[in-house]
């Protein structure tokens, strides 16, 4: 399936309803659900007048979700950071932020080491001491934070930077439904995503915020869905004067196919792995590396997955005549939920495995066989709803060979 990076530039702020609260606050997710886009464009389809028309034309598309950045120079690729990354607990952030008062002790991702730890465990080894990562700038423990990330290159040097949204929040009159009419003593608030957030420069200026992710269909479609999207407002309180936004093609370059990040994947594994088969006691008892492929699946949304019908935070996946259980994972729970336009209810709740959440799985059957399903998942999703936006994910996520502070 076709694969095609888009951009969406907010013109005013955008309202991406997540769960709610309280019944007075309507809060706002900070990345484009694929599903609201998607909304956008049966809306816009609608007032072509071409209602009959609209399962044909969205048949055969999957907008995944957008994730926002600075609009700045050299822009390599926008995601989630994967819950296997940590940073400094007393000086969180990136060390190689473009800004000197951005900069933090730096984020190292520990999956591969940690991995490579876990086999070595599985087969017997013990070690002197218990896996533990430190700050290597001054020794204080490190912790997971949940936040979005964007690359940027200049020139020979790449940057990692830490999106810095902005908020616009307005209080507002509750409306009867049966009057019509204000309802006394009732207000609500209203977060929306701003236009505007952190610049990576620092020293207090600002940035276009950029919200950038892929869309697996024919091209011809994708530029449907961007002609509806510069005519469609989108979110909630689009009567309001919220949700203008700007759409276009984008330019990402730091994803990799998807052979080429397996196979530095592994390379780092096995290098990893001989790093730490040197530190058991009798290193002679193991293999010099792995011989089964190993590969990972990073969610950048929330999953729903079940098992047996019972809701579950891991997911299985079947290729070929295998069926393959992660053998170590990272994640954390998350509650999918939704507002569905066409019915005006609330769409289930279910129990998800939060975004970020990173699973290993083994295989030891034909290399390209594994390439091509892998292809296939990344591009339909995994878990249910994918329809919807959840369960998109990335195999082999590249920030999982960060294994020094960036």
């Amino acid at each position: 399936m076709d694969v095609t990076w888009i951009q969406v530039e907010p013109i005013d702020p955008v309202v991406l309803g997540s769960v709610r609260a309280g019944s007075n606050f309507l809060s706002t997710q900070s990345y484009l659900p694929g599903r609201v886009l998607r909304g956008a464009w049966a809306e816009w389809l609608l007032a072509q007048g071409l209602k009959e028309s609209i399962p044909a034309r969205l048949d055969g598309v999957r907008i995944g979700n957008l994730f926002p950045c600075a609009e700045w120079q050299g822009l390599q690729y926008a995601s989630p950071l994967p819950m296997s990354a940590l940073s400094c607990k007393r000086e969180a952030g990136f060390r190689s932020e473009p800004s000197p008062a951005h900069r933090g002790h730096g984020v190292v991702d520990v999956l591969v080491a940690h991995l490579a730890y876990h086999l070595l465990s599985e087969r017997g080894a013990s070690f002197p001491v218990p896996f533990a990562i430190t700050c290597s700038e001054c020794g204080d423990r490190m912790e997971y934070s949940s936040l979005f990330y964007s690359v940027y290159r200049r020139g020979a040097q790449t940057h990692y930077s830490r999106t810095r949204e902005s908020y616009y929040t307005q209080t507002k009159v509750a409306i009867s439904r049966y009057r019509r009419a204000s309802v006394d003593r009732m207000l609500y608030n209203v977060t929306g995503l701003s236009p505007r957030c952190g610049s990576p420069e620092g020293r207090g200026s600002d940035a276009q915020l950029a919200l950038i992710g892929r869309v697996y269909g024919p091209s011809e479609k994708v530029e449907e869905l961007l002609a509806a999207l510069n005519t469609t407002p989108i979110g909630a309180l689009r009567t309001r004067g919220l949700g203008r936004v700007k759409a276009k093609y984008a330019s990402v370059s730091g994803f990799e196919p998807i052979e080429a990040r397996l196979t530095r994947f592994n390379a780092a594994l096995r290098e990893a792995w001989m790093d730490l088969r040197r530190l058991a006691p009798e290193p002679q008892d193991f293999r010099e590396s792995p011989r089964d492929t190993f590969f990972t699946v990073d969610l950048l949304s929330p999953g729903i997955f079940r098992q047996h019908g019972v809701p579950s935070l891991v997911p299985r996946l079947s290729i070929g005549a295998s069926f393959l259980k992660p053998v170590f994972w990272l994640t954390r729970p998350d509650l999918a939920s939704g507002w569905s336009t066409a019915w005006g209810l609330p769409k289930p709740t279910d129990l998800a495995a939060r975004a970020g959440s990173a699973y290993v799985f083994r295989w030891d059957g034909p290399p390209d066989q594994l390439v091509a399903a892998l292809e296939r998942l990344e591009s339909q999703g995994v878990g249910e709803r994918c329809d919807e936006g959840f369960g998109e994910c990335v195999i082999c996520h590249p920030f999982h060979l960060e294994m020094s502070e960036r």
